[in-house]
């Protein structure tokens, strides 16, 4: 197994070159489940707990105090992502840009009771697959955090895959609220080209199997598993028109893959350039 700060993660040949965690973070092997976190949050909360939208650490009587209109803030810093704090900075929760390359450039199937994607290169990264008894003709749907909120509004932006009865699973990606519980699967930058931007799906409709889907018919889900039983989170503001408005948004930012990334390179270029200011000064100084 290829492992990064003792973690085992998948190749899959992305056209980026990032790095997919081979399990959820919580867990310890392939099909193994993870534990759940509210988005922004670092420690897991149990899902068979007692819990509500005040427990977030970031809510205070209702109001949203760190990653909200007053600071601008849209992606996760890293103080605040739980794949960094837990795993290393090696390690980052994906970006809405990570969860759509995978999308566009992987297969989607179920192999031996999981969720498969397999990459240009013919690697399979595998996910659990969660079972719910909300809808009559579902048989499963579940989801993974990124690390951003929708441009249009608060919620945050998650994955996920759903399989109704005799039909294909099926991804997309959603909003939902940042108090709900839902897993993460990391991803890692170490030899990701920083500068990749993906192209537009049209660019791409050949390769991608899941471009389009349709929207689970489901408001809410429960997850029916021995280890994950009577968990309930509302899917949120996931009507046609929310759901396009979101996706125009992020089609015309077209964002590079390293979606909440960008703060670190300008941050190192600034302190580049501040020290060569610096010694121009320090130059000129010496030589008047």
């Amino acid at each position: 197994m290829d492992m990064i700060n003792g973690y085992d993660y998948v190749d899959l040949g992305l056209p980026s070159g990032t790095l997919w965690a081979s399990y959820d973070i919580g867990a310890t092997k392939v099909g193994e489940f993870g534990d759940f976190f509210m988005w922004g949050e670092v420690e897991p909360k149990d899902p068979d707990g007692d819990w509500n939208d005040d427990d977030h650490k970031y809510i205070i009587d209702d109001e949203f105090v760190k990653y909200n209109d007053r600071d601008k803030k849209r992606i996760l810093d890293p103080e605040d992502d739980a794949a960094t704090v837990l795993w290393g900075k090696d390690w980052k929760i994906p970006s809405y840009t990570d969860w759509r390359e995978l999308m566009m450039f992987c297969e989607l199937g179920l192999k031996e009771n999981s969720i498969v994607f397999v990459g240009p290169n013919g690697n399979e990264l595998r996910f659990p697959k969660y079972l719910y008894e909300v809808y009559e003709d579902s048989d499963f749907s579940c989801s993974w955090w990124s690390s951003e909120l929708d441009e249009s509004d608060d919620d945050v932006v998650y994955f996920y895959v759903d399989k109704d009865k005799d039909e294909d699973p099926e991804c997309d990606v959603l909003t939902c609220h940042r108090a709900c519980l839902i897993p993460i699967r990391a991803v890692s930058k170490i030899r990701a080209d920083l500068n990749y931007v993906l192209p537009d799906e049209d660019e791409t409709e050949e390769e991608s199997t899941d471009d389009t889907y349709e929207e689970p018919s489901s408001s809410s889900f429960s997850i029916n598993n021995e280890d994950k039983a009577g968990y309930d989170t509302p899917k949120e503001n996931v009507s046609d028109s929310s759901s396009k408005k979101f996706e125009d948004n992020y089609s015309r930012k077209n964002t590079y893959i390293k979606d909440g990334y960008e703060k670190e390179k300008t941050s190192s270029l600034s302190y580049i350039l501040f020290a060569i200011a610096i010694l121009m000064l320090m130059f000129a100084f010496f030589n008047l």
